[in-house]
């Protein structure tokens, strides 16, 4: 604006020149980008009379869930092909933010969208970018090798020890467990978790929960490995083969919250989109860290979130499948890792309460081939419909087995380790309707078309287990005649414990001894009052213990192949069944073997009451090895070991050569023994060298001291005529003290 004065006013508010002022203070005209725009390729080749349909389901299927497109945002590039005119299979579709166009990519890249056709989807800008590459090859420079800790180096123990974690008070702690002598404290840190600890199934990984989120924690250092944003994070579950990791968060997704909590700086660490907002479930890569997949809670009938169960989902052995059940009406399925639905539709279940994958994949006995993953599930009577258990195959969706049921109450199913049997424990009216009592019906899911033997009990079930071997199909079940359950206190525990009874079965092929196959009463242990039975992990050994009750806090120690004469004799293998010890840990609230078989922790966790919290280790006779009592003591857990890699034949091998192997350990366990004895003498003498050495230099402070003082004019006290001083202590002691009462 030039200077004005009164000579040269311009003679309206037109004529004021305002370019200089323009320029200076004008608005940069911000530059457009295309990072809104995706390109989607792999798509069918189609002519004009069909291209409309395409966009309309690519528009409302499709793409519906990641964001709006934009009006006219769909671009299909054409081309003539003999005559007619055709798209080029790939189309370029712009959304409203470039949020939602990451929410594509990250929804719909490798989407299949018909039978052997998946879409790939990708930045509109990548293409930019790789224009631009230079079309000479440059080699990258070399990144130097940074050796990543082994996750599983705990199992080359040279001792073959297995590791603990403690939580109490606020320090989270990792230890070596030993037999004979104290457990040797390997990791602790204060503040370690902020709510409480979880291994992986593997045991590769520790997990800790934080505000933020979760943490994993592993190697040799237990160094951070992972971290995985998720405000407020309640539970975790992995993929039984640690591959994939589920969160949940009582709180809905907030992005800007999570960018909020990041900072400026890392805000490019925000693994949300708007895709993700008010989700509350996530499924993350373990290994990378990478969010694959966010769900909503399920919604019920009533339009409202139903009530939160855990886990979330269930997986399948080989973790190709993961599912939940939705609306009480279907079971969704998806697929992993692309995390969409299986043939884009639930199988439909109406009614559904429950369902559980087979445990392991199971193989044609024939052919050795790997046959499809099994799903059970059962729905309740509906009218004139009866109860219904089916088993289905995944992914063809085919009805393997099913089996109609009535008069039910309830049902609870129970996979044995080996997949080869289903146990669906079946809780029934009677008749009166007045009481209750149990069938198992057994489903042989090894065998060819599925038989199903029945075990009737007159009583009501209260826990199943099945004993974890895979050579053997033997289960123990604790029953009662009460129908009423025992009452609890605000914290949740039993304050009585019920009277039941602990029979054994097993499965028994037709023979000589035995006229009818099927699964055999063994044994059964009268009057107890247990709550829960525990196999040890390789079987035989089982314990009935009582927990979580204030006036019973018994355990059973029991050995079910104890005595084979008695067997042999009678000829019932359950007279083998033998009592190994009977003991007590008042206010026991958890019980747990470790993956050897040979220990078992038992525990009083100051999150259910507070008294005497602590634990105690047995060995699997019942001995008592330590007992430790902590204050506001929390958690105690194993850490699980991965499946051997031993073939049976090397176990065979393992075996027969047991006596040379306990004789190698005897001396290892003889050699530690006295190297721990040598330590603590060694320790002994170090202090007892301390001491003296303290005591002579004191000796000569004291002695310099006097010698000071007397050059400084002080005289010593002495006895008289320079005798030493005799001091006489008298003691008295009752010998004898009689009491005699005078009339």
């Amino acid at each position: 604006m030039p200077a004005y004065t009164f000579e040269n006013l311009p003679a309206s508010e037109e004529e004021i020149d305002y370019s200089d002022l323009e320029r200076k203070f004008a608005i940069p005209e911000q530059e457009e980008t295309l990072e809104n725009v995706v390109v989607v390729d792999n798509l069918p080749i189609v002519d004009s009379s069909k291209e409309e349909k395409l966009i309309k389901v690519l528009k409302n299927k499709v793409f519906k869930k990641s964001g709006k497109v934009k009006e006219n945002g769909f671009h299909m590039p054409k081309a003539d092909v003999k005559g007619v005119e055709k798209t080029k299979g790939y189309a370029f579709v712009e959304f409203e933010t470039a949020e939602q166009a990451q929410a594509a990519i990250r929804n719909v890249n490798g989407f299949e969208f018909e039978k052997s056709r998946f879409l790939l989807v990708n930045p509109f800008m990548d293409v930019e970018k790789y224009v631009e590459v230079d079309d000479e090859y440059r080699a990258p420079p070399a990144e130097p090798y940074v050796e990543r800790e082994h996750l599983r180096s705990w199992l080359a123990d040279e001792y073959g020890r297995d590791q603990f974690a403690l939580y109490a008070d606020q320090e989270l702690s990792v230890w070596w467990n030993e037999t004979d002598q104290p457990a040797e404290k390997i990791k602790g840190r204060q503040n370690w978790t902020e709510s409480y600890m979880q291994w992986s199934p593997l045991g590769s990984y520790m997990c800790t929960f934080h505000r933020q989120g979760l943490v994993l924690w592993g190697g040799p250092s237990w160094s951070k490995l992972m971290r995985f944003v998720h405000l407020n994070i309640k539970s975790a579950d992995f993929s039984p083969s640690e591959r994939y990791v589920v969160t949940l968060s009582s709180d809905p997704i907030d992005v800007e919250a999570v960018s909020a909590l990041l900072g400026p700086e890392n805000a490019h660490q925000n693994p949300y989109s708007a895709a993700d907002q008010g989700n509350s479930v996530c499924i993350w890569d373990a290994r990378t860290g990478t969010l694959l997949r966010s769900f909503a809670l399920p919604i019920g009938k009533d339009g409202n979130p139903t009530k939160t169960t855990w886990p979330q989902f269930s997986w399948s052995p080989s973790e190709t499948y993961f599912a939940r059940m939705t609306h009480e009406t279907s079971i969704s399925i998806y697929q992993a890792p692309s995390m969409v639905l299986l043939d884009k539709k639930s199988l439909a279940t109406p009614g559904i309460q429950d369902f559980s994958w087979c445990p392991s994949v199971l193989t044609d006995p024939r052919t050795g081939a790997a046959r499809p993953e099994l799903l059970a599930y059962w729905t309740p009577e509906e009218g004139n419909l009866p109860a219904r258990v089916s088993i289905v195959s995944i992914p063809d969706r085919a009805l393997v087995r099913t089996k109609n049921l009535f008069n039910v109450f309830a049902a609870a199913l129970h996979w044995h380790p080996s997949g080869k049997m289903l146990c669906v424990r079946v809780q029934r009216f009677t008749k009166s309707k007045k009481s209750r009592f149990t069938n198992l019906e057994i489903f042989r899911t090894g065998e060819r078309d599925v038989p199903v033997d029945v075990v009737e009990l007159k009583d009501s079930a209260v826990a199943f287990d099945w004993e974890p071997t895979e050579d053997n199909f033997r289960f123990a079940i604790l029953h009662t005649d009460d129908p009423t359950p025992p009452q609890t206190n605000s914290s949740g525990i039993a304050m009585a414990a019920v009277k039941t009874n602990a029979s054994f079965y097993s499965f028994e092929r037709k023979g000589k001894l035995v006229k009818k196959e099927g699964f055999q009463l063994l044994n059964t242990l009268k009057n107890k009052s247990a709550t829960l039975l525990k196999w040890s992990p390789h079987g035989r050994y089982i314990i009935l213990a009582t927990m979580r009750t204030m006036t019973t806090c018994t355990l059973e120690f029991y050995d079910t192949d104890f005595d084979h004469s008695a067997a042999n004799k009678s000829g019932n293998p359950g007279d083998a069944i033998t009592l190994l010890a009977s003991t007590e840990h008042y206010g026991i609230t958890d019980l747990e073997w470790d993956p050897t078989g040979r220990y078992v922790f038992t525990s009083a966790s100051s999150w259910r009451h507070s008294m005497e919290n602590g634990y105690v280790l047995w060995d699997f006779k019942g001995q008592m090895l330590h007992k430790v009592m902590l204050e506001r003591f929390k958690q105690i857990h194993w850490r699980p070991r991965p499946r051997s890699l031993l073939t049976e034949e090397q176990r065979r091998q393992v075996r027969k050569d047991l006596k040379t192997y306990a004789r190698e350990f005897d001396e290892m366990d003889e050699r530690k023994l006295h190297a721990a004895d040598a330590q603590l003498m060694t320790q002994r003498r170090r202090l007892v060298s301390e001491w003296e050495t303290w005591r002579e230099q004191v000796g000569e402070f004291l002695e310099k001291e006097t010698d000071d003082a007397v050059a400084d004019g002080y005289k010593l006290p002495i006895a008289a005529d320079n005798e030493d001083l005799v001091v006489e202590e008298i003691v008295e002691e009752i010998v004898e003290e009689k009491e005699e009462v005078i009339s």
